[in-house]
């Protein structure tokens, strides 16, 4: 960490950073996760994935995916930028707007085991999974109003859900990925596998966050001294 903050203690030095927002960039970089993916299929409504990629930020889930139509494409910093969703900034983003096959095909030859919510006989409660197992994880969830598709059915490599005791058959969407997340994550840290990132990870991710943690206004400044 002290070697991080001498490295770029420059942005400091420069005014483009406040000390103790450099420490708080360099800090939650630090507790980033590796091998922890949230995917999102086939987005209805963009709050929705903005409340997603809150708790994907809140837990240190750096990757956040998803699949849509043509016609329903949109920027997710844009509209992180017009809602209270800032945690856009922070995050990752994959779009797949070829859809769910290719998402999946793409995933699952980059190496990761994605484990869809869908209630069925295979399903495993969320308490009895290890979430631990696989290192690399995609946590996938369907859109609001269908759940998740019969391509993710077939196509996922294994299933979870989240028990309920209410008359109410399932969560938001939103609600049920930080649920997840908040398992996946609790699971993760507390396990005797390292999931935090290697340094070479760790200095991309902080170099990124430094970059994206200066104001607009300071290049303004620097671009009116020239």
């Amino acid at each position: 960490m002290a070697d991080l903050y001498a490295e770029f203690e420059h942005y400091v030095e420069n005014g483009a950073l406040t000390e103790n927002r450099l420490r708080r960039v360099i800090e939650t970089a630090a507790k980033r996760q590796r091998g922890l993916m949230m995917l999102m299929e086939d987005v209805h409504n963009p709050h929705n994935l903005m409340a997603i990629a809150r708790s994907c930020d809140a837990f240190g889930v750096q990757d956040i995916a998803f699949t849509m139509e043509d016609e329903n494409l949109f920027d997710p910093h844009q509209i992180g930028k017009v809602s209270s969703a800032s945690a856009s900034k922070w995050l990752d983003y994959r779009v797949f707007e070829n859809g769910t096959r290719d998402a999946l095909t793409t995933l699952k030859s980059e190496g990761w085991h994605v484990m869809a919510t869908w209630v069925n006989p295979d399903a495993k409660s969320v308490y009895e999974i290890d979430f631990t197992q696989h290192e690399k994880l995609v946590l996938m969830v369907g859109n609001e109003h269908a759940g998740i598709s019969q391509t993710a059915v077939e196509m996922a490599d294994s299933y979870m859900y989240i028990p309920m005791m209410g008359m109410i058959e399932s969560f938001n969407v939103s609600v049920a990925a930080a649920l997840s997340l908040f398992e996946a994550s609790r699971q993760r840290r507390a396990s005797e596998k390292d999931f935090s990132l290697s340094d070479e990870a760790l200095h991309k991710i902080t170099s990124d966050f430094v970059v994206r943690a200066i104001k607009p206004d300071y290049y303004q400044h620097l671009r009116n001294r020239e």
